[in-house]
Parts: C-alpha cells; sequence; structure tokens
C-alpha cells in the first residue's frame, strides 16, 4: 500500500516578520566624545549652522615665563603661544534602493531595515574614521614668513611612508612607547624601534605605569588628564587598546588582583565577571576591538598592537551636517530609496609636529593561538 507523499509545491512556507540584522559594534568610543573643550574626542558643531568647510580648534600653550625681584616687567612679557587643528569636513553618504517590484514579495519592512542599518552604517563608519585619526601619523606644517607655526596635517598609519614615521617619531620621542623599554625608541628610526618589540613584550601592569608617567612628564604640549583631583594628587587617563592587549591585561596578575579585590565583589558590577572596563592606577582601559595593529613589524616578526593612552582634545571631530534620513520617490512611487546624508571630518589635534593629547604604545599582540 502506497503512503501520501505531499509535493514540495504544496507546503505551506511562512517567514517570520521579525528579522536579525549583523551585529555593528557603533562606537566604544561614544562615551569620551562630547562638545566640550575638555573632551579625549572633542566634537564640534558650529559649522552645522553656518557655512564653511574647515572647523580650526585652537590650542594654547601654558606660560613659562615671568620675571622676579626688581627685573623690569615691561619689555619682558611672554607670548602667549597659540597653535590650531584644521579638520576638513566632507560629504558623506549611503543608500539602499528598494523597489515596489521586489517589496510586495514579503512581509518584511524592507524600508526599516534598510534605515536601520544605514544608521549602523553611519556610526561604524565615525568609529572607524575616529581611530584612523588617532592612529595617523602627524605631518609638522613648519613656520610661515613670520614665524607663526601652520597647522598640521596627517597621513593614516597604514599609508605613512617611512621618512615621515622617522619624522612623526623624532617630534614625538617622548610619547611613543615600544614595548617595556622607553630606550626602545632612542635611534628615531621607527622600523628600528619597532624591531625592538618582541613576542614578550606585551600589554601588562608595568607598561600601563611607564606610558602613564609618559603622559605625565610630556613637555611641550603636555598631555592634559582626562580628569584630575588636586586635593587627592589624582590624575586620570583613558587607555584605548585592541582585544589581544585587553586580554593580555585582563589575565595580567597585579590588574587581575586590584579588580578583584578593590572593587564590587558582585557579578553584575565586577568586569571579570560581565567584562567591561578595566581600572588600575587611574588609567580606565577600554576595549575598542576595531583597533587596527601596526602590524607584523616586531622582532621576527611580531604583530605589534597599536594602542593610545589619552588625555584631553586627543582627537577633534567636525559636524556641518548631523546625519540625516533622506528618501526620495521615483517612477510613480514604484521606487522608494532610503538613504543617510552627513557632513564631518575628524584629526588628531596636534601643535608643531606634536600630538597634544595621546601616548601612542607599540606592544606585542599576538592572536590566539
Amino acid at each position: 500500500m502506497a503512503n501520501f507523499k505531499l509535493v514540495s509545491a504544496n507546503e505551506k512556507h511562512v517567514w517570520s516578520t521579525k528579522y536579525t540584522r549583523e551585529y555593528v559594534r557603533t562606537l566604544g568610543l561614544m562615551p569620551y566624545m562630547d562638545t566640550s573643550a575638555t573632551a579625549i574626542i572633542r566634537m564640534d558643531k558650529s559649522l552645522s549652522s553656518q557655512s564653511g568647510a574647515v572647523v580650526h580648534c585652537p590650542y594654547f600653550a601654558k606660560l613659562s615665563g615671568g620675571v622676579t625681584g626688581s627685573t623690569q616687567l615691561m619689555g619682558n612679557e611672554e607670548n602667549l603661544k597659540n597653535y590650531s587643528t584644521a579638520v576638513r569636513a566632507s560629504l558623506r553618504r549611503n543608500a539602499v534602493k528598494i523597489q515596489e517590484s521586489e517589496t510586495y514579495k514579503t512581509e518584511l519592512d524592507i524600508a526599516n531595515v534598510a534605515r536601520a542599518s544605514l544608521i549602523d552604517n553611519s556610526a561604524e563608519k565615525l568609529r572607524d574614521d575616529v581611530i584612523i585619526a588617532g592612529q595617523s601619523v602627524v605631518v609638522s606644517g613648519g613656520l610661515d614668513a613670520e614665524s607663526n607655526p601652520l597647522e598640521d596635517t596627517y597621513v593614516p598609519f597604514a599609508t605613512a611612508s617611512a621618512a615621515q614615521k622617522n619624522a612623526w617619531l623624532v617630534a614625538n620621542t617622548d610619547r611613543v612607547l615600544f614595548g617595556t623599554k622607553r630606550a626602545n625608541s632612542v635611534s628615531g628610526v621607527f622600523s628600528t624601534s619597532a624591531l625592538t618589540v618582541d613576542a614578550t613584550q606585551k600589554m601588562s601592569a608595568a607598561l600601563i605605569n611607564m606610558a602613564k608617567a609618559m603622559a605625565k612628564k610630556t613637555a611641550p604640549f603636555k598631555v592634559t588628564p582626562y580628569r584630575s583631583d588636586a586635593t587627592a594628587g589624582r590624575e586620570w587617563y583613558v587607555l584605548f587598546v585592541d582585544s589581544e592587549g585587553f586580554r593580555d591585561l585582563s589575565v595580567d596578575p597585579i590588574i587581575y588582583a586590584a579588580n578583584k579585590d578593590a572593587r564590587p565583589n558582585d557579578v553584575e558590577k565586577n568586569p571579570i565577571f560581565q567584562s567591561g572596563d578595566l581600572i588600575y592606577n587611574g588609567v580606565i582601559i577600554r576595549e575598542i576591538p576595531e583597533l587596527t595593529t601596526a602590524g607584523a613589524i616586531g622582532a621576527s616578526g611580531a604583530t605589534l598592537g597599536h594602542a593610545l593612552l589619552c588625555g584631553q582634545a586627543a582627537i577633534a571631530v567636525a559636524f556641518a551636517k548631523m546625519p540625516e534620513p533622506r528618501v526620495q520617490a521615483f517612477d510613480y512611487g514604484m521606487e522608494n530609496n532610503v538613504g543617510v546624508v552627513e557632513i564631518r571630518g575628524q584629526a588628531k589635534m596636534s601643535a608643531q609636529g606634536v600630538q597634544t593629547g595621546i601616548v601612542s604604545i607599540f606592544h606585542a599582540s599576538a592572536l590566539d593561538a
């Protein structure tokens, strides 16, 4: 006796109207982005209300002169040195074309899917562009005919020439750390300095202490702490580090013990259980998985991470137009396109070739075996 068999064409197919989109880690940097002059990532929206393509972010150096005793002050006044970082805004757009000849085939609201995806894409682009700016190589603008400083320019680390990296290292020797020894950079040649870092020179409590000490002693153009408490003698910085560097810090015995013993022994609050920022010696350690490495340029081909220990005014972001959704209909409404438009730029803040808010750290960053 033959059993009944339903042909595939008669099978009922039901598609869920709930959908899942690919995860986008929008911006772990967002908590440190603000319009205040003291923010780590200084955001400027002044162009959004007026015409213009470039925002100039002023920077004033501290005074260091003065006279004592009976020395005449007249004629001994000090020049208040000032500098500027130029942030050029560019038009950035993306869109999805949606034709009714396709949307009628499904119960999914494709327009809403597209709109949410475009917003994620905009945030992802901002995150990546801020990272590129933070890791960029500063090219000194030099001086004009009257010996006034010109604005610096910036080259992405990945495309900077050997000569540009060398000049950047020489100008920033007191705020670029290779591995676990300050002496690793004494040659003034970037490639030679990188070769002093082997696979054992990973992120650690000792390395963080060294980088923080460098930040506190930078001169001229001192790296200003993210926040400070003069009464208690506390100065805080924020370290942005890749996943491999964060992994090494999370198992460093000193940092592990500090977070285990000094922070709430609570599954809901302690990062040992729940992940999240680590804190050690006045440094907030934040994992940014999208930070790019410097490549396999260390000793014996070791891959070096490129972490950023930041104080105030490390990076500037300028908006001439905040992200704005757009909808456009064609062909009697048979085609409805969804887009997002923004006008934005970003740059590392610097003066005379010196990055004013960042200590760059090149550390061993091996992938998990």
